[in-house]
């Protein structure tokens, strides 16, 4: 009876083990993606001017506030593509993420929402002291604006 229950404890804790290891595993998975996707993100808009700053000093910068180290960030056009890690040697684990415009897309666009001199942004949210010098002529009216990056509303 003694042999069966050392046996018996043996194979749990080896269960156990294995069990606590593989959620260990995975939550550094998720983590290390979850910092290279913000970090992708990040360096997106650095690229097209929403945030200030060098876009792959703001992926960096990202990473390590989601507790990721940046293993790697290059930039293409609107395009960023970074690759982050969580742990060190045999425990490490790596993600890549990549951030920018749509393939195919006609303009730019973040979230979804037209970025550049043209704003899908109805005038009645806008400030009354817009000139139209920075962000050049808006639109006429909410329903007269052009290609936008999402589906138009009616009014």
């Amino acid at each position: 009876m003694t042999v069966l229950l050392a046996v018996v404890l043996g194979v749990g804790t080896t269960v156990a083990t294995v069990g606590v290891a593989t959620a260990t595993h995975r939550v550094a998975v998720v983590r290390a993606q979850a910092a290279a996707d913000a970090a992708a993100l990040a360096a997106a808009a650095a690229l097209v001017g929403l945030v200030p700053g060098d876009p792959c000093s703001r992926a960096s910068a990202v990473a390590e506030a989601g507790g990721a180290v940046l293993g790697g960030c290059s930039t293409a056009g609107a395009d960023a593509r970074v690759t982050t890690a969580i742990g060190s040697g045999a425990f490490a684990v790596s993600a890549v993420a990549v951030a920018g415009a749509p393939s195919g897309a006609r303009h730019l666009c973040v979230y979804g929402v037209h970025v550049g001199p043209r704003s899908s942004m109805s005038r009645s949210t806008r400030t009354a002291s817009h000139t139209g010098d920075v962000a050049g002529p808006g639109p006429t009216s909410t329903i007269d604006q052009g290609d936008t990056c999402q589906a138009r509303r009616s009014s």
